[in-house]
């Protein structure tokens, strides 16, 4: 879980560094947006996955 937390920051550090124009938005940014939701969607998918098996094992 690491890997999207990794992820997440390194979309987060290059949306600052490609934000040249604040009134618009670049295709890097959009990119790195979608990397952005990807990673935080992954994360909390698994967390899920890893909260249902500590039920199923009982608790």
């Amino acid at each position: 879980m690491y890997n999207y937390f990794a992820l997440s920051l390194v979309a987060l550090v290059g949306i600052v560094v490609f934000d040249d124009d604040p009134t618009g938005v670049s295709l890097q940014e959009w990119i790195l947006y979608a990397v952005l939701l990807y990673a935080a969607f992954s994360f909390f998918r698994r967390y899920l996955a890893q909260i249902r098996q500590q039920i199923r094992r009982g608790g």
